[in-house]
């Protein structure tokens, strides 16, 4: 018992080295690429850019890797968000499958075309992203500011954005505080408009008839109706100094320059505001080329901002997101998931064997299971993902039962009035066929899954395999753990003697049942 307790804590202490994908699944055989121009920039343009793309990647198509290429001008859909703004493009490269001929991996397709064209000007922002396999995660770095100023919150975003863009093992760092396209902001000076006769409703609806026209009257032609819309007809092209010559007419019938009771100023707005729970929300988020510093990272972003904004706005939180905060999240949801399995497990084999300590003495084989769970995952390279786990949570009520036939046996020998040395021994012996059959027919249907005949899943096949390393060692655990610390349990003076008790009560009604069957045979005839 002393040596498997050391290799289970020896395996425990070796869950820092797996690795961690949240959900793993089948590559998708394309990636994207997202062109941002500056905000502002038209459709055109955009296509224009994109033309250049097209021109470099054309005369790949069919050599073998690449099958087609679709772009798209004024949209892009990301992982978790769409776009729709004529500054934006998306161009999808759809490669050929493995068995179709391609030899080259993705990454080293997408390399290959990033440094094709790396030189096309025009784009702000370029980025090169794999298709994601599986449901929507966050990235592997994600950082949520939530506050009441945008002002405030530009400033810490761009901080932290430098201090990530100066890591080489990030690429892609980016926020959601876009910029939208280039405004004009008109500030009325309401004093000097009142004492023109002149309201803030009247400037703004004087402004919108200068631009959108107003509708005065209809007119019929040829049976159908038409609007009669009135425009300003003296403005050519949209800008501050112009709109400041357009002479405004005042009730007393005068006509003033606009600039007389209005300020017109060069302003940039928005492309979208983001709120969580009443609060704004700006997210930064970056790729990562390796995982393994990401703790790190977390924790160096969380105290910078402790450090340089927390007392200079104190009404702003910071929320990690990313990889980490998922798989946390994610093992909370689960663990509750598997206690109350566990609890369920306890009270069937707690009615079962009229016993408080013999359940627990069943589930000892849960955590020797979870043993070899560990050592697949370590030993294989296996990430951990979210099929692992709930192959885990469902280890825990299959490896239960080997440990069942056991003990059952144990204690029929024991009421039979054998010893708890003879009842083990015996129990181990002759239950040694039934359990290695149980566990062996559950790993054979399992493991055309597991070393993927007919196909390798990276979803099932993992799960497969969590499932057949943990019942080798949940046998192990029935065939030899258990008796061992049965005995340590149960073969005492006190509890041979709460048995002993149990053994007579049990011959007694048996007794008794029997005699009452004479009886009321004996009547019957």
């Amino acid at each position: 018992v002393a040596v498997i307790v050391v290799v289970m804590i020896g395996a425990f202490s070796l869950v820092p080295f797996i690795g961690q994908d949240l959900f793993s699944a089948e590559d998708f055989t394309l990636f994207y690429i997202e062109i941002e121009l500056p905000a502002g920039s038209s459709r055109e343009r955009t296509d224009r850019v994109v033309g250049r793309y097209e021109q470099r990647l054309l005369p790949l198509v069919g050599n073998g890797e690449i099958v087609s290429i679709n772009s798209t001008v004024g949209f892009s859909q990301r992982d978790n968000q769409t776009i729709r703004r004529n500054n934006v493009a998306q161009i999808v490269v759809d490669l050929a499958e493995r068995a179709e001929g391609r030899e080259r991996s993705i990454t080293d397709v997408l390399t290959d075309v990033q440094n094709l064209t790396y030189d096309i000007p025009g784009a702000e922002v370029i980025q090169f992203r794999r298709a994601q396999n599986g449901p929507p995660t966050d990235p592997p770095v994600s950082f949520r500011f939530f506050g009441d100023s945008y002002d405030e919150l530009a400033i810490v975003t761009g901080a932290v954005r430098d201090r990530l863009s100066a890591r080489a093992d990030l690429v892609n760092v980016e926020d959601n505080l876009d910029a939208g396209p280039p405004e004009l902001r008109i500030i009325v000076d309401e004093e000097r408009a009142m004492q023109l006769g002149l309201s803030t409703q009247a400037i703004g609806s004087f402004i919108r008839t200068t631009f959108d026209g107003q509708s005065v009257s209809t007119v019929f032609l040829d049976n159908e109706q038409y609007d009669v819309i009135v425009t300003y007809a003296g403005l050519s092209t949209i800008d501050a100094s112009a709109i400041s010559q357009i002479s405004i007419p005042t009730p007393d019938g005068r006509f003033i320059p606009f600039s007389a009771v209005a300020r017109i100023d060069d302003a940039e707005a928005l492309a979208s505001i983001n709120r969580f729970d009443g609060r704004r929300e700006v997210t930064i988020t970056a790729d990562a080329l390796s995982t393994a510093n990401l703790r790190e990272l977390n924790r160096e972003i969380e105290q910078f901002f402790a450090e340089e904004f927390g007392s200079i706005f104190p009404g702003m939180t910071l929320r990690i997101g990313g990889d980490f905060a998922e798989i946390a999240n994610l093992l909370i949801e689960i663990l509750r998931i598997f206690l109350i399995g566990v609890f369920l497990i306890y009270l069937i084999l707690g009615a079962q064997f009229k016993s408080y300590t013999q359940p627990f003495l069943i589930l000892l084989s849960v955590p020797f299971a979870f043993v070899g769970v560990v050592l697949y995952l370590v030993l294989s390279g296996t990430p951990l993902s979210t099929t692992v786990i709930y192959a885990s949570v469902a280890l825990a009520g299959i490896a239960v039962n080997d440990t069942i036939v056991l003990v059952s046996f144990v204690n029929e020998r024991r009421l039979a009035g054998a010893s708890v040395s003879e009842a083990i021994v015996e129990g181990a012996t002759t239950r040694l066929r039934p359990i290695l059959l149980t566990s062996i027919t559950t790993i054979a249907g399992l493991l055309p899954t597991a070393i993927g005949l007919g196909g390798r899943s990276v979803i099932w096949g993992p799960m497969a395999s969590t499932i057949i390393f943990g019942l080798v060692f949940s046998t192990i655990t029935a065939l030899v753990v258990v008796p061992c610390v049965y005995g340590i349990l149960f073969d005492t003076k006190r509890s041979r003697a709460r048995f002993e008790k149990r053994r007579r009560l049990s011959a007694e009604t048996d007794q008794h049942d029997a005699i009452v069957g004479e009886l009321v045979g004996g009547h019957t005839s």
